[in-house]
């Protein structure tokens, strides 16, 4: 069974990031994993943003709050393939609305349309809709931390993540 669909594996995860490696960057391989083997993942380019610097060719990645820690792309072998939106993470104990974090969500928000936002309990699913309002679409909460112990959601909250994630279409426009 593959990380990306057994939650008691990514839970184990989680758990060992905040035991052994207290860093954000943990987290990306198991967000990556999970987004690349949803529905629409063979769809999709999902490419690593997060250590990009300003060039030429990172230019089209940079938003208004520099850049995300992944984008969303469509699966042309070329530069010029379409970006459809953007991941945000952060460490697992970060409170996601913190006015930083939010400040930055937002500037990905208006650059990028949609964002994934997680710190790998809570996921957030934000878009800009055809008001050019921001919205969270919807919230899937994994679990808590309580006096620094994890207190894990029952096995629904993670059926209905991967439900959530899978009805994202990632086109053009959705």
């Amino acid at each position: 069974m593959s990380l990306a669909s057994d939650f008691n594996m990514y839970k184990d995860e989680i758990e060992l990031i905040r035991a052994q490696n207290l860093v954000e960057c943990d987290l990306y391989s198991i967000i990556a994993c999970i987004i690349r083997e949803r529905k629409q993942g063979n769809e999709i380019s999902l490419r690593d943003v997060s250590v990009r610097r300003k060039t030429n060719f990172s230019k089209q990645y940079r938003g208004k709050m520099g850049f995300p820690d992944f984008v969303i792309r469509t699966r042309d072998k070329s530069n010029d393939a379409d970006i459809l939106g953007a991941v945000e993470v952060k460490y697992v104990d970060e409170d996601l609305d913190l006015e930083n974090h939010l400040e930055q969500l937002i500037g990905h928000l208006d650059f990028y349309k949609r964002v994934i936002y997680t710190n790998g309990l809570k996921w957030r699913y934000c878009v800009i809709d055809e008001f050019q309002e921001r919205n969270v679409l919807w919230e899937t909460e994994l679990g808590e931390i309580h006096n620094g112990k994890i207190f894990w959601n029952k096995d629904d909250k993670w059926a209905e993540l991967l439900g959530k994630l899978d009805d994202i279409k990632w086109s053009k426009k959705e």
